[in-house]
């Protein structure tokens, strides 16, 4: 069994409900074909650096997984054909993986995401004055190095 990454860009313009169903529509693929998905993370709208099918814009889907070579065959034959994607790539992450480390790794990566949404869940408490001062300049540099939604470059053509 070896360890896959694929990247695809959908159209920017799907809904909520359309991007999901892509999702699980590749998921599926991959579960039958006998292939352990392991995460899969939505990366957001961005700015395209070129036009790919007249499209400036897209949604990036990172779908990390374990299978054989006939899942990565059977995923990319979907993805050829679906409409909706703009672009994929798929890249072989290791050559042998042992699904008992996946196993965990998954449960890991599931407790790791219940933990980051339990604070966002719970209501904020008064925070006193020094905390409040402290607490404003790490905020500051915070949104310094957060990643902006799209890039500013623009798509080859527009000036």
């Amino acid at each position: 069994m070896r360890r896959y990454e694929t990247i695809l860009i959908a159209h920017a313009d799907l809904s909520e409900d359309e991007l999901t169903g892509l999702i699980e529509r590749h998921r599926a693929i991959i579960t039958d074909q006998k292939g352990i998905m392991v995460k899969v993370e939505r990366w957001g709208k961005r700015r395209l650096a070129y036009l790919i099918k007249k499209q400036s814009r897209g949604f990036y889907i990172l779908m990390d997984y374990a299978g054989e070579t006939v899942v990565v065959n059977e995923l990319e034959r979907n993805l050829k054909i679906h409409d909706k994607v703009l672009k994929f790539m798929t890249v072989l992450k290791d050559d042998s993986v042992d699904p008992t480390a996946l196993e965990k790794e998954i449960a890991d990566a599931a407790q790791t995401t219940k933990k980051q949404e339990e604070p966002q869940a719970a209501a904020p408490e008064a925070p006193s004055a020094v905390q409040s001062v402290e607490g404003s300049a790490k905020e500051s540099t915070e949104i310094q190095q957060t990643v902006p939604e799209e890039s500013k470059t623009d798509a080859k053509g527009d000036h």
